[in-house]
């Protein structure tokens, strides 16, 4: 037979030949650890599952419960907020009884090594609150601690602290070396506290870890708290020895975060929705600039505005910002003022260059002021001799813009 025929025949009978059905790998439940009762003792429930055991502390808070200042209460008025907007801010997903703050603690940074010992989850019925804190009994019953958690469940909005870039991404991937026998992981509506903290606070806070937020804007200092470093140490301790005292100051750690980010949403709502107010024009420019980027023009607007109405000093990227608003709305002169002011002030460098390349485009193209675009010219590129912050190509790129500016506006007017 010819080699070609064999192929052939090879063929066919590859085609005839039914598919092996992958076998599904019989789930063996690892047997209980032998400091069970030990870690129940210390205040940890243990639960059973079809995949094996579990810990839990639970603990409840009344609406009154005050932590960073505000009562955790006031999350109700919060989200009726979000309820009644028009749903264009990332926070309009804040329907307080679908609202699930999330937590964990790992046993490193990244990776498939990388174990999630403890989840807390903490949520409301729209009196109480209810802080649930799973635990990893050990390694063997990650199946068991993943499945118990519920994160799994649909229909409920994640709130977390920098949770898009670290933990959701760290669940999802242990769910998926577990997911031959969990339920479907779904991707949740999800809220990060970071992105809107660094929205708001950009230019006014040294450090965005939530410890720091923590103190400048919540006002709470932790007392003889974990580093957040130790806590792989202690659990792995903890499972060593089967000694929970260190591992429940963990607990209290995750604890403080998951209360904090229940008044940080509530606090960052009330700056969005002007409802406190900041002593500084910062946050508020900030904000202004975020709706602006969201395409919420009149509402980026409005907030501007106020800013320049209220305060007189630092109001110079207010005026920037509102400058390319008043622009898109054909406002040409109040926009021409809007850039001057923002040029007198103290912008950094590549801002300061925009505002005067916004002036004499205004200038020679919408308002006829031939002249006062020629000066414009004349002041960026004097600006552009010492500036030294600006990188050599970005710099010359500059000066071509406005060469080649200064040489059209001369031609107009016959020079």
């Amino acid at each position: 037979m010819s080699y070609e025929n064999r192929l052939m025949q090879m063929k066919k009978m590859l085609k005839k030949a039914p598919a092996e059905k992958m076998k599904e790998t019989a789930f063996k439940k690892p047997p209980v650890p032998e400091y069970a009762e030990r870690w129940a003792s210390a205040g940890l429930v243990r639960i059973d599952n079809q995949f094996g055991t579990v810990f839990l502390k639970r603990t409840h808070y009344q609406a009154d419960t005050v932590h960073g200042g505000l009562a955790l209460g006031k999350l109700e008025e919060a989200a009726s907020v979000w309820s009644g907007s028009d749903g264009i801010h990332p926070f309009a997903e804040g329907d307080e009884k679908k609202l699930l703050f999330f937590d964990t603690e790992t046993t490193g940074l990244k990776g498939t090594g990388s174990l999630i010992f403890m989840a807390g989850l903490l949520t409301t019925d729209g009196y109480d609150f209810t802080l649930d804190q799973y635990v990893l009994a050990d390694p063997a019953h990650e199946t068991a601690f993943l499945f118990e958690t519920g994160l799994w469940k649909p229909g409920r909005t994640i709130v977390t602290y920098n949770g898009k870039s670290f933990d959701w991404p760290q669940l999802h991937t242990r769910w998926t070396m577990n997911r031959e026998h969990l339920p479907k992981l779904h991707d949740p509506t999800h809220i990060d506290l970071l992105q809107g903290t660094r929205r708001i606070w950009k230019g006014g806070l040294e450090s965005f870890s939530l410890k720091s937020v923590e103190e400048e804007v919540l006002g709470f200092h932790r007392e003889d708290d974990v580093p957040g470093f130790l806590a792989p140490i202690i659990y792995t301790d903890a499972v060593r020895s089967g000694n929970p005292d260190l591992l429940l100051r963990v607990l209290r750690h995750n604890e403080w975060d998951l209360l904090s980010l229940v008044t940080l949403f509530t606090r960052l709502t009330g700056l969005l929705m002007k409802e406190n107010e900041e002593e500084t024009p910062l946050p508020h420019t900030n904000i202004g600039k975020w709706f602006g980027d969201l395409k919420a023009y009149e509402k980026s607007r409005e907030v501007l505005e106020e800013v320049t109405n209220v305060f007189f000093d630092e109001t110079d990227e207010a005026y920037y910002y509102l400058g390319f608003l008043l622009k898109k709305e054909q406002r040409y002169k109040d926009a021409e003022s809007a850039f001057l002011q923002a040029y007198k002030g103290g912008l950094d460098e590549g801002k300061t260059l925009q505002a005067l390349e916004e002036l004499a485009k205004l200038q020679e193209h919408r308002l006829g002021k031939l002249p006062e675009a020629e000066m414009n010219c004349l002041r960026a590129a004097g600006l552009l001799k010492n500036m030294k912050a600006l990188k050599p190509a970005r710099k010359e790129r500059w000066q071509q813009r406005f060469e080649k500016r200064l040489a059209r506006v001369r031609r107009k007017q016959g020079k």
